[in-house]
């Protein structure tokens, strides 16, 4: 389900996930639901119930003003997690094991990080996704390209 080496979240049915890839068209005829969140252009897709490997899952993902995944949260969804179970703790060591089998254990990486978080609201625990920002490389134009080339010593061929 969770790639530790790339972060991409596959599903059996074919949804699948990749760090900074723009949300389909698909994705977004097919969720069940849109929220604004308080981040300018950030919206929250919720895409519905996904079998997976290790079973069936709630899934959300977040995207950014250019509708680039930058979070997938997934729930565990199974008839015998009780509402009033304290801190929905019976799907949170489902979701610890999933962290435990599909990546080792780590929870950091360099495409992100895996943690759990319980929605106090629904008392609904989470596995969440969120791919690291990454470097801010500015588009490639011509003003900085020739910025860039006016500053760059041509090495000396007699001190090689």
């Amino acid at each position: 389900m969770i790639s530790p080496v790339s972060g991409e979240v596959v599903f059996s049915d074919g949804l699948r996930f990749s760090p900074h890839e723009a949300l389909s068209a698909s994705h977004i005829q097919d969720a069940r639901s849109h929220s604004l969140l308080p981040i300018p252009g950030w919206t929250q897709h919720r895409l519905g119930i996904h079998p997976s490997k290790h079973g069936p899952f709630e899934v959300e993902a977040v995207s950014d003003r250019d509708s680039r995944i930058q979070a997938v949260l997934v729930a565990h969804a199974h008839s015998f997690y009780r509402p009033d179970t304290p801190n929905d703790s019976e799907r949170r060591a489902f979701h610890e094991g999933v962290i435990g089998s599909d990546l080792l254990g780590q929870r950091e990486f360099s495409w992100g990080e895996a943690f759990c978080r319980l929605d106090p609201d629904h008392n609904k625990d989470w596995l969440v996704i969120v791919y690291t920002a990454g470097p801010q490389i500015p588009l490639q134009r011509a003003e900085l390209l020739r910025h860039l080339r006016g500053h760059v010593l041509v090495p000396d061929s007699r001190n090689a």
